[in-house]
């Protein structure tokens, strides 16, 4: 397992707080999480007119207006249509204009300790996973991660979602560990980065939060009992601080 030193930590360190400001900012902004107002569910061949809008489920993405598209925001006058499919069609509906919650992202320190670089050890399997909307998603298996932290061994399970939308190519790590529930949140997620050499980046200084902090109105993955870590992870996003959130 690598670990970076000198001017190579300090770029991965300053990229991890440019990172986190950006987040903050559109934390602030006209899509953010806080700004959603409603969700409207809409199961595969039904239609719903909302905000000027036509706009069908279909299995692999979505009809607005008549043309065919994947998920993403449509601009609809004061609001904005998030098409979320996820294998379960909804529109999530975001007001810039109304009132949002007073909450602020919070993060641990960086700490070098919870970076690893390290092979996936490939085991690929069709599996479900659960959901906030008490509907499981469909997700491959790609293979599993192992590391280490303070003399305790750890493993986690990396799975690639399957649904419209989702990236192919683009492996994620849901996880619980003893912080979740009192200095993070219930849950946390990692995007994993691909090296040149085949290993893959396990940085838990780039878990976050799902967007279900913020607000009730999506459906974010819930970590498979594989991946409920007995360490305290102490990198990475914290609860937020403020009202709000679910």
């Amino acid at each position: 397992m690598d670990r970076p030193g000198g001017a190579a930590l300090t770029d991965i360190t300053r990229a991890a707080q440019t990172a986190r400001a950006e987040f903050e900012q559109w934390l602030r902004g006209p899509s953010s999480y806080l700004v959603a107002v409603a969700r409207h569910e809409l199961p595969v061949g039904e239609t719903l007119r909302l905000h000027g809008h036509v706009i069908e489920a279909l299995s692999d993405g979505f009809r607005v207006d008549g043309a065919l598209s994947g998920p993403r925001e449509v601009e609809a006058g004061r609001y904005r249509l998030r098409l979320s499919h996820q294998n379960m069609p909804a529109i999530v509906v975001l007001d810039a204009e109304a009132p949002r919650a007073e909450v602020v992202p919070d993060w641990f320190p960086y700490n070098p300790a919870y970076r690893f670089v390290v092979p996936l050890e490939r085991d690929e399997a069709e599996v479900r996973i659960g959901s906030t909307r008490e509907r499981d998603r469909e997700a491959t298996r790609a293979g599993w991660l192992s590391f280490e932290v303070a003399h305790v061994a750890g493993r986690v399970m990396a799975v690639r979602l399957n649904e419209p939308g989702a990236a192919p190519d683009r492996l994620h790590v849901y996880f619980t560990d003893a912080t979740s529930g009192r200095e993070s949140y219930r849950m946390r997620y990692i995007d994993l980065t691909a090296e040149a050499d085949g290993r893959y980046v396990l940085d838990f200084n780039d878990a976050y939060n799902p967007a279900c902090a913020y607000s009730p109105h999506y459906n974010c993955p819930i970590p498979p009992p594989e991946n409920h870590l007995a360490i305290a992870v102490r990198a990475g996003e914290r609860a937020p601080r403020g009202a709000g959130g679910s």
